[in-house]
């Protein structure tokens, strides 16, 4: 492995003309938070004298160095990189708008930010070819920001909150700041020319992937693998991944590996097997594999892990049986993963395109079931048609909140869904049947359940669900509806969550005396039950009342969901009401949501 590290002040590193930075497809969104980006321009402000602060490393895939446009692909360190550039775009624009005399305080910022070429032509000195490349070029360009502009928030913020912070310094300060941040701040750059040593230096430096998400090291590992395969492989892997990434935008990427490998392996996969599992199904089944000098480091590979939930470990034996395994190529592998990501992306944000589809998913969302997304992906990857996929998430839907309600454990459900990736997919719903009913908490224990539980803040969402099934039932299940899932629509606690402090008293009334002797032994127990909850549009400011479900009443009477207007024919609301209220609903869950 052939190594260049050098050692750059940031106005060296961006400083050569005919240099850019690129930023491939295949890298993530830009996502430093606020509390990094503080840190970062604190440790410029604060630096002393002669002082310098190294900002870290980049890793950069260089080619044979010419006299025309250099393109150094980032392989590690954009995040870092595209900071300091933002930074240089906001420090330059305060400058242009502060009418500097000395214009060749901002000019000589702005030669940073940009590339030239042999025959004069600019560009900019960080080209984000990435999800995020129209955006940065918006924001750049803008004055005034809104966050609801922008599909990247981070990105958009940290403009923001730079901005922001140079708002607050003088030009004195700025001028300052910006001498530090060009000749004391300082940036390793590592030039390799070979891709395969590119992405091994990337997880040598990360620790072998401490520091680094599932995604990044699966990533690593793939680029890297394909390097070794040949160029060919390395360029259609960059694309497949930067596909991948887009299938994924605003979903949880790790989460998507870990139900991509509870597919593909057919049991429970934990967090923390995410990336050695992912190797090993990738040393068994891509048959240009058998070539890697390392594939022997997966074979009798044993993994203990703790739970999830704090259950017993998990304990897993692998084997590698090169010629038992069916293989495919490394093209195919591929392939597979980036149509499975586009399934779950599909899934994870209710985008399938089909009304009853969508609404299903957005009803496994409200009751969080994640757990089905391995097994959903599966009938999904395998074509199952709709139709058929209506019946199966609608089953579904009703076995996961029985088991759900009834508290049963999380980690057995999803083995349970592991389990059933097994299925044929053209013909599922016998074996689900089967599978659901066998596993189904009975109708006693649900009820029971359903009217017991707290609907905390946690999980308020599923009790949302809950009450708007039980709403649409009233109205002839009008699955249409559009007073529910509106935004402006909400879970109402009728007896407050809050009852004692004087501000809920005053804007909510005095329930306390309301309520009776045994208001604070009751209202911890029954404040969060189904039976206190209702869906309400807008917001209760009540003012203070001996009665203040009397003074609520008037606003539930103009209520479009007939279960609050209900309330309003109610001549009283305190804890008897919340537990046969409950109880009524308990008993519309079990025929609701009825065992398969």
């Amino acid at each position: 492995m052939q190594i260049s590290p050098t050692a750059l002040k940031i106005s060296q590193l961006l400083g050569t003309p005919n240099e850019q930075y690129v930023i491939p497809p295949y890298q993530r969104r830009y996502s430093w938070r606020e509390r990094q980006i503080y840190e970062f321009l604190e440790d410029i402000d604060l630096l002393e004298d002669s002082d310098v602060h190294l900002l870290g490393s980049i890793v950069c895939l260089t080619g044979r160095h010419s006299a025309n446009m250099n393109h150094l692909e980032l392989v590690d360190g954009q995040q870092r990189l595209t900071t300091i550039c933002i930074l240089l775009e906001c420090l330059k624009q305060r400058l242009i708008e502060e009418k500097v005399k000395d214009e060749e305080q901002w000019q000589s910022l702005a030669r940073l930010l940009l590339a030239r070429d042999s025959k004069g032509g600019t560009s900019s000195k960080i080209a984000l070819n990435t999800l995020d490349g129209d955006e940065y070029k918006s924001l750049a360009a803008s004055t005034e920001i809104g966050l609801d502009e922008y599909q990247n928030k981070y990105l958009a913020g940290a403009f923001m909150t730079i901005r922001d912070w140079l708002l607050e310094k003088t030009v004195e300060d700025i001028f300052l700041f910006a001498f530090k941040l060009q000749n004391q701040a300082l940036i390793v750059r590592l030039d390799v020319s070979d891709a395969k040593d590119a992405f091994k230096l990337f997880e040598t430096i990360n620790n072998r992937g401490l520091r680094l998400s599932p995604t990044d090291i699966i990533k690593n590992f793939l680029l890297g693998n394909a390097a070794r395969f040949g160029q060919q492989h390395l360029d259609s892997a960059k694309n497949e991944w930067a596909a991948l990434l887009s299938h994924l935008d605003n979903t949880d990427t790790d989460a998507f590996f870990r139900y991509f490998l509870i597919a593909s392996t057919k049991r429970r996969i934990t967090t923390n097997q995410v990336i050695p599992e992912f190797k090993i199904l990738f040393m068994n089944e891509v048959a240009e594999a058998h070539q890697l000098p390392d594939r022997h480091l997966y074979a009798n590979e044993e993994e203990i892990e703790d739970d999830d939930i704090g259950g017993e470990a998990d304990i897993v034996d692998h084997e590698i049986e090169a010629d038992a395994a069916e293989q495919i190529t490394f093209a195919a592998f591929l392939r597979r993963i980036v149509a499975s990501a586009k399934v779950f992306g599909q899934l994870a944000l209710g985008i399938l395109g089909n009304k009853q589809i969508d609404r299903h998913l957005r009803n496994l969302r409200l009751i969080k079931s994640a757990q089905t997304y391995g097994f959903l992906m599966h009938l999904r990857v395998a074509g199952i048609d709709d139709k058929l996929f209506i019946q199966v998430l609608k089953l579904t839907e009703s076995f996961v909140l029985r088991r759900h309600i009834c508290r049963e454990r999380a980690n057995e459900t999803e083995t349970l869904f592991a389990k059933l990736c097994e299925i044929d997919p053209t013909n599922p719903m016998p074996e689900i049947r089967k599978a659901y009913r066998e596993a189904c908490p009975s109708d006693e224990k649900f009820a029971f359940e359903f009217a017991n539980a707290s609907y905390t803040a946690n999980i308020i969402d599923r009790a949302r669900y809950c009450l708007e099934q039980i709403e649409l039932r009233r109205h002839g299940n009008h699955a249409e509806l559009t007073v529910l899932g509106a935004e402006d629509v909400h879970v109402e606690h009728i007896i407050p969550q809050k009852i004692k402090t004087a501000k809920a008293k005053n804007t909510q009334g005095d329930w306390v005396s309301y309520l009776g002797a045994k208001a604070d032994a009751l209202h911890p127990l029954l404040v969060s039950r189904i039976g206190n909850l209702t869906l309400f549009a807008g917001e209760l400011n009540i003012g203070a009342s001996n009665n203040p479900f009397a003074a609520k009443k008037s606003a539930y009477k103009q209520s479009a969901v007939l279960m609050t207007r209900d309330l309003a024919a109610m001549s009283a609301f305190r804890f008897k009401q919340v537990e046969t209220r409950s109880a009524q609903f308990a008993e519309l869950a079990t025929q609701y949501w009825p065992r398969p």
